[in-house]
């Protein structure tokens, strides 16, 4: 009887819905820009870059720098192709940045779903496992595709709460984010005022 029950609350629990999140002013952003420090560790390898992060729309610009010369590395992209560029002048192409970042660094980094998540906001393209809101009715923690995200601090940029600090971690990799500066809406222009 006891593990009757057991199965029965366990199947209970897995058709019981998320309730909808409340509205999340930073999914209408459509372009912004931003500066920051990542952390990235697993088990064979460890680094840190500065971040440089422009979108506009679809279209991205993502750089990061290593610390003392030890290397540079520019994604360009959209929906349809991007291009990633290294500091030894080697280009790269493929469909999407999580197979050119698997393919090329052997690290799983999940850009695509991170234009949102850095945002402070689950990715459209499923559904979040869990989620839980802070007091302010904010991401605090996000489950989804894999990766477990907390949100220690948000700032408030220009009326939007986006989010200052924030840890990512699946089963192979942790990344730490620090964003020092946000701007939204930046004019378009190429490049970074770095």
């Amino acid at each position: 009887m006891k593990r009757f029950l057991l199965i029965l609350v366990v199947f209970l629990s897995a058709c019981v819905s998320l309730p909808k999140l409340p509205p999340l002013p930073a999914s209408q952003l459509d372009a912004w820009r931003l500066k920051g420090r990542i952390a990235i560790s697993s088990d064979s390898e460890n680094w840190t870059a500065s971040v440089y992060w422009q979108q506009q729309g679809s279209t991205y610009q993502l750089r990061l720098n290593m610390p003392l010369g030890q290397g540079a590395l520019l994604l360009e992209g959209d929906e349809k192709e991007v291009i990633m560029r290294t500091a030894d002048n080697k280009t790269y192409k493929a469909a999407n940045a999580d197979a050119l970042m698997a393919d090329v660094l052997k690290l799983d980094m999940p850009v695509t779903d991170l234009r949102f998540w850095i945002r402070g906001i689950p990715a459209p393209q499923s559904a979040p496992d869990r989620y839980l809101l802070n007091d302010k009715k904010q991401l605090r923690h996000l489950q989804q595709d894999g990766w477990f995200i907390t949100y220690l601090h948000y700032v408030n940029v220009e009326g939007i709460a986006l989010p200052k600090k924030m840890f990512l971690e699946n089963q192979s990799i942790k990344v730490k984010i620090a964003i020092l500066e946000w701007a939204i809406n930046p004019a378009k222009h190429a490049g970074y005022d770095q």
